[in-house]
Parts: C-alpha cells; sequence; structure tokens
C-alpha cells in the first residue's frame, strides 16, 4: 500500500522570526519521506483550516496552531489519519493547559500559577510564589509572539502592572511562574526514543543531567501527547526545571537528525494496525 503525507505549515503569526526555519524542518521530514516512497503533499494553515484537502491523508504533519486548523486536524484524525502532532497535543501545548499537563507528569518545573488579568490578583493562587524573588510575566494562552509576551517582574506592583498591560493587549489570561536560576538549556526530541538533543548556551553538560534531562522530557511529551516536541531548561549543578515545552520547534541547530527521527517516527506510525 502507499501511503500520503500532508504537511501544513505554522501560521505566520504563531511563528515570529522562524517562517524560514518551522517550513524548513517541515520540509525536511518531507523529502526524508518521499525518499521511502511516501507521497507528500504540503499547504499553508489557512488553506488547510478551510478545507482545501486532497481526497486522502494518511498522515499529516501539523505544524498549525490556530483554531480553525487545530479543529480540521481533529475531524482528520477521527476519519482514521495519523497525526505528527495530534490537535489535542498541539492544543495541550498552550499555557493554560501545559501547566496542568507538566505538573501531571511529575516533570520538575518552577512553581507558577494561572491569573486572570484583568481581575484582582488574588494571593491565594499565588500560593508558594515568591514574587519578592523575582517571576516571570507569560502570556497565558500561546508560546511568546513578541518581546512583551514575557516579561520579568522583582514585586507586586510590577506583576500587576504587566498584567494590566496583557489585559489592554486583548490577552484574558498570564502565568506567573518563579524564577529559576542558573544555565539556559534549550532540549530537542521525538518521542520513542527516536531522538533527543540538549543544547546549552555555554559549556558542555554532565553526561548525567543529559540523561536526567531526557527521561524528564520524554515523560512530560508523553503527558502531553507529543511526537515531535522541544523546550527549555535552566540548569544549575545536576539539578534542572523545565520552563517551557514547545510542540514541534523549528529545530533549527539540529535540523538534519531530527528531520530523519521524525520521518522515522512517522513511518513507524504508518506501520501500526488502525
Amino acid at each position: 500500500m502507499s501511503y500520503r503525507a500532508l504537511g501544513v505549515y505554522r501560521e505566520p503569526e504563531f511563528s515570529p522570526g522562524k517562517v524560514e526555519d518551522d517550513a524548513a524542518i517541515l520540509n525536511s521530514v518531507l523529502a526524508e519521506l518521499a525518499r521511502e516512497g511516501i507521497e507528500t503533499q504540503v499547504m499553508d494553515a489557512k488553506s488547510f483550516g478551510a478545507g482545501e484537502l486532497p481526497a486522502r491523508q494518511d498522515i499529516v504533519l501539523a505544524m498549525c496552531q490556530g483554531e480553525q486548523p487545530l479543529k480540521r486536524l481533529a475531524e482528520i484524525e477521527q476519519g482514521g489519519a495519523v497525526a505528527i502532532n495530534s490537535a489535542l497535543a498541539i492544543r495541550n501545548c498552550y499555557r493554560d493547559l501545559l501547566t496542568a499537563g507538566l505538573a501531571r507528569a511529575g516533570v520538575p518545573t518552577p512553581v507558577g500559577a494561572l491569573v486572570a488579568t484583568a481581575e484582582p490578583l488574588d494571593s491565594r493562587k499565588l500560593a508558594g510564589v515568591d514574587l519578592a524573588a523575582g517571576v516571570f510575566v507569560k502570556r497565558g494562552d500561546l508560546h511568546a509572539l513578541g518581546a512583551d509576551d514575557v516579561q520579568y517582574a522583582s514585586d507586586r506592583a510590577q506583576v500587576e502592572s504587566i498584567l494590566a498591560d496583557f489585559a489592554r493587549r486583548g490577552i484574558r489570561n498570564a502565568f506567573v511562574q518563579q524564577e529559576a536560576h542558573g544555565r539556559v538549556v534549550k532540549f530537542y526530541g521525538v518521542s520513542a526514543g527516536m531522538y533527543f538533543a540538549a543544547l546549552p548556551e555555554d559549556e558542555a553538560i554532565p553526561e548525567a543531567a543529559i540523561r536526567a534531562m531526557q527521561e524528564a522530557a520524554s515523560v512530560a511529551s508523553q503527558a502531553l501527547g507529543l511526537e515531535a516536541w522541544g523546550g527549555d531548561a535552566i540548569l544549575s549543578g545536576d539539578r534542572f526545571a523545565i520552563i517551557d515545552f514547545n510542540d514541534w520547534p523549528s529545530y533549527s541547530r539540529v535540523r538534519g537528525p531530527a528531520a530523519r527521527a521524525i520521518a522515522r517516527r512517522a513511518m513507524n506510525l504508518l506501520a501500526r494496525p488502525r
């Protein structure tokens, strides 16, 4: 049986400064699948969400994040198609659901709370968060789409000012997360142990820390339902905390091996009985 794979590019508005890199990883995966004899096609998220689709899709490689494309993706999945990533997994990476998902996974993350931007700051919701020790205030729906979507605050007054700014911009919820101190490490993975890379901003990471980070990230990706994923962690000594988790990043620093791993995962999923 010959398979058909459909790739869906991420919306430009959800890909600030990374439109080309996001497209490049998807194109690379499709090229790997084409070498395996799979018929491939690619389209933009707007057309996909509008229902302008080929007759059949066996697997959808979806980088889209908007409401209508995700609705269309869920419908196609219900029809029997495999998805990397699924509509539910992508939605789980919206920050309002991500926090609970990481908590369920039991992975190390800084304490934080989701708050309404247009309401008075409720100290009960911030139990365990020390505003005076420094926090990051992040938009509570999507990942950061601009520089002002994640802001640092060192006291309650600054938090309230940032929340008011979010409210004026139409952002209804925000995530207030305790600052973690240490080295920033970006990590990238493909589920089922297909691939993992941890890339620090400075010197190398101890192997034990990489293994622990890989285990935690794999548990988190499973809890969120992700196949292609990445994120950020803060490493201090041999301890780390995951501060962000994303569906299908650009993998720009590891594009070649990541594309091959995603393609292998796609082939494995296609081979499963459905």
